[in-house]
């Protein structure tokens, strides 16, 4: 009876001990870290009845919120930060906080391109400053498929900028998508961790332009 009612404390501690915990704590073991290197970090986790893995790149930049933002809202410019990034253009303009975006992403041979068409929404919290991207497919407007390419039927994300302080800002960036077509699920794997690293080492790079700043 002793060792009963020992058993039964120790799982009362332990029931309420994870009751207590945010939420997020608890779904944050999901994740499994795939980098850590060039203060960048990258973790991966599996998406239910999908065989490819979700992806969440984080890092501190060494630049304001504002500049980071700037890099984001120069669209066409994409091209020369983020990883594999072919094209990228906004399609139509719906309010000052709302855009449909058309991107297309290099893929190696003989796999083909990867596009997407996605709606892309912004939030800001004025008490924190923080700034929310977040973005997902749409087939409005309808946007023909470009010769030779795939059109990834399912793609969500987001961007969540922080301000540390003045001239530091935390970038968590996040993609879950099915990539659509022939796709080896290895190649996909990898290239869940290698994109966020790479696409984060370019914001890096390009937040030290002058245009940016300015």
């Amino acid at each position: 009876m002793k060792k009963f009612l020992c058993i039964m404390l120790a799982y009362s501690v332990i029931l309420s001990f994870l009751v207590a915990m945010p939420a997020g704590v608890i779904a944050a073991g999901d994740w499994k870290l795939a980098i850590q290197k060039d203060g960048i970090e990258v973790s991966i986790r599996p998406v239910k009845g999908s065989d490819f893995n979700e992806f969440m790149g984080s890092a501190d930049i060494d630049a304001s919120i504002d500049v980071v933002y700037a890099v984001l809202k120069d669209i066409p410019a994409a091209t020369q930060w983020m990883a594999d990034c072919k094209e990228n253009r906004e399609i139509r303009k719906i309010d000052e906080y709302t855009s449909v975006q058309f991107n297309i992403t290099k893929a190696p041979w003989p796999v083909s391109d990867r596009e997407a068409l996605c709606i892309v929404t912004e939030k800001k919290d004025e008490k924190t400053g923080k700034i929310t991207i977040e973005f997902h497919e749409t087939n409005d407007p309808p946007v023909p498929v470009g010769k030779g390419n795939v059109r990834m039927p399912e793609i969500s994300g987001q961007w969540i900028l922080t301000p540390i302080n003045r001239d530091h800002t935390k970038v968590l960036y996040t993609v879950k998508s099915n990539p659509g077509g022939y796709l080896p699920k290895a190649l996909a794997n990898m290239k869940s961790k290698d994109i966020p690293y790479n696409t984060l080492m370019g914001l890096k790079m390009m937040v030290k332009k002058d245009k940016y700043k300015k």
